[in-house]
């Protein structure tokens, strides 16, 4: 696993505005279907299918679950009823989706922890940008929160106007993340849209509200489609469920998918670290940090199943695990944006590390 080296490649993907007077839009273009091109076949079926059912059956779904979604927490509520404003609305709604990210994460995290499968959870934060197509230059805000497994992303940006949840192969996140991908070359799976009916402002998809009180239930939704196109597999039966029942792989989720087990190793001498800090590339180093970021999140997962579930031991560990799995997002950010930066993206042509479902 070499994390940081594909997004140090992936950097040459990104179109810095601030250094180009002029965007070379048929390079932008092309680096976008040369992303596309990156998903395996099996996932490009269901990609295809997910984009399909998402974009015409949501809203007829969450209708369906209107009369049966349990009231959404008081504190919820409450914040979005103060919105001074619709961008903060947005930014309500959007932590109370990414609130219900993170418990199912955790969850599932204990089954797969040291595999592609394992989902990252990094919280919404408020990303300030300056549009350069504008002589005026404006700051444009958004705010912007996603869930990543090795190879995929779960998206999530929103404004005042509209929120929207896009996944894709996780080399395009540089290039996203900057604002220098449109709608058009990577569509959204679903559009939340602000609106005002009967004096209530409400986000609706595809005409139907989707309430806080329907986010636990469109959460599991979306993070079941991340687990689908990582993996590669779907079962059409699985989607638009009525069930409370967490995500299990290759059960309610992937139906089908089989994972390799793995056979503990018996007593291993260390791995010997053989970086030359002299003459090491900086990918280098943030991938042998990862390896042992990997290692202690294994040895925590596997200390949940000594503990009590809801003892105080259990919470001293759940904790644990978000402060390190926090560190390895903040990390991760901070090299995509190194990456995007010190790149020359008009010199050589890169190589490309596939992705993997």
């Amino acid at each position: 696993m070499s994390r940081f080296r594909d997004m140090w490649v992936s950097g040459k993907y990104a179109i810095d505005r601030k250094s180009k007077g002029e965007v070379d839009v048929r390079t932008e273009k092309e680096a976008v279907q040369l992303m596309h091109q990156l998903i395996p076949e099996e996932s490009k079926a269901i990609y295809g299918d997910l984009s399909a059912r998402r974009g015409s059956e949501t809203g007829k779904w969450l209708k369906s679950l209107a009369g049966d979604a349990p009231q959404a927490a008081e504190d919820w509520v409450k914040a979005h009823s103060n919105a001074a404003d619709s961008f903060e609305e947005a930014r309500v709604w959007i932590d109370a989706l990414f609130q219900e990210f993170g418990s199912l994460t955790y969850g599932f995290n204990e089954k797969v922890v040291g595999t592609d499968l394992f989902v990252s959870s990094e919280k919404a934060q408020i990303v300030e940008t300056r549009d350069e197509d504008l002589w005026y230059h404006p700051v444009v805000k958004t705010i912007q929160g996603r869930l990543s497994t090795r190879f995929w992303c779960l998206y999530v940006k929103g404004n005042e106007e509209k929120i929207g949840i896009y996944v894709f192969p996780s080399e395009l996140t540089i290039g996203f993340k900057a604002g220098q991908v449109s709608d058009e070359e990577a569509p959204p799976f679903l559009v939340a849209e602000h609106k005002t009916v009967g004096g209530r402002n409400i986000w609706a998809i595809q005409g139907e509200e989707a309430s806080l009180a329907m986010l636990p239930a469109l959460a599991k939704e979306l993070f079941g489609d991340l687990i689908r196109m990582a993996s590669g597999k779907m079962d059409k039966s699985e989607l638009f469920s009525r069930s409370a029942e967490q995500p299990k792989l290759g059960e309610n989720v992937a139906v089908g998918y089989e994972q390799k087990s793995v056979q503990p190793a018996a007593a291993p001498a260390p791995a010997a670290v053989t970086l030359n800090i002299d003459e090491a590339q900086m990918h280098e180093a943030c991938d042998v940090l990862d390896k042992v970021i990997e290692k202690e999140l294994q040895k925590l997962y596997q200390a949940t199943s000594s503990v009590q579930p809801g003892s105080a031991q259990a919470d001293q560990v759940r904790r644990k695990i978000s402060a390190v799995t926090t560190f390895r997002s903040k990390i991760v950010d901070a090299f995509e944006n190194f990456s995007k930066e010190s790149h020359d993206i008009t010199s050589d042509e890169p190589s490309f590390v596939a992705a993997k479902s």
